[in-house]
């Protein structure tokens, strides 16, 4: 991955080879679909915006970029930094949120983050994200992929999010697979999927 330091947009890493362009007016185009653990609920059409809204992460002093996409787009208000060196991309749910690692570049496969959920200590929720070195062809497009895998204290998982970014373009696809555990079923199926159909970058 080379880096970079356009400046398009608030901060350094931001620019035509960024894994995630950040231009205000900044334009993608998404079929979303949502399921159900018995198969397709629906699908439908998703723009998303970069827009000239800014917050500034207090603790780093990072510029994230706002998106709108919505009402129910994957990024629908969450603001978005990229690493001056272009190796990462950060996100906040919305101004005052924590950030958080949506995707980085890695040498060789591994874990980039884990997290834990203690609300419940009897059972304590782990996150472990994982990234991948090596691109892979998506919808024609090279693109980076990261996984986040959440499990309970019996070692079930209980959502795995798959985002896939390509330099240049930005999220390519995101997937957010669930397992219905309610009756004791313990199905995994895909919940929800985000794919790029087009998209219009300055």
């Amino acid at each position: 991955m080379a880096c970079h330091k356009n400046t398009s947009g608030p901060n350094p890493g931001y620019g035509p080879n960024s894994l995630f362009p950040l231009t205000a007016g900044d334009t993608w185009y998404f079929q979303d679909s949502a399921f159900t653990d018995s198969g397709q609920a629906g699908t439908y059409l998703d723009t998303m915006v970069a827009t000239k809204n800014t917050w500034t992460d207090p603790g780093t002093g990072t510029i994230f970029l706002g998106l709108q996409d919505g009402p129910y787009g994957w990024f629908d208000s969450s603001y978005i930094a990229v690493d001056p060196t272009n190796y990462a991309v950060y996100e906040a749910d919305a101004p005052g949120y924590s950030p958080y690692i949506l995707l980085q570049t890695v040498n060789q496969d591994g874990v980039v983050g884990t997290g834990g959920d203690y609300s419940n200590p009897a059972c304590v929720i782990g996150s472990t994200q994982y990234a991948y070195a090596a691109p892979i062809s998506l919808y024609g497009y090279q693109a980076y992929k990261n996984v986040e895998v959440v499990k309970d204290c019996n070692n079930v998982i209980l959502e795995e999010v798959v985002t896939y970014l390509s330099p240049g373009v930005g999220p390519v696809r995101m997937e957010d697979w669930r397992t219905d555990t309610t009756g004791g079923k313990n199905i995994f199926y895909q919940d929800y999927s985000a794919t790029l159909i087009g998209k219009s970058l300055k």
